[in-house]
């Protein structure tokens, strides 16, 4: 899980460079930021 927010999306962006996909949305606590679920196929 990644916040699509942090380093102003340059984290996000990252993950997608390695190959990780979005598949949902979290926000585990109602005060916790909404964190982007990703998943990347093994190889």
């Amino acid at each position: 899980m990644v916040n699509p927010l942090a380093g102003d999306g340059k984290v996000h962006r990252l993950y997608q460079r390695w190959g990780y996909e979005d598949i949902g949305r979290t926000q585990p606590p109602a005060d916790a930021p909404v964190l982007t679920t990703m998943i990347r196929a093994l190889r």
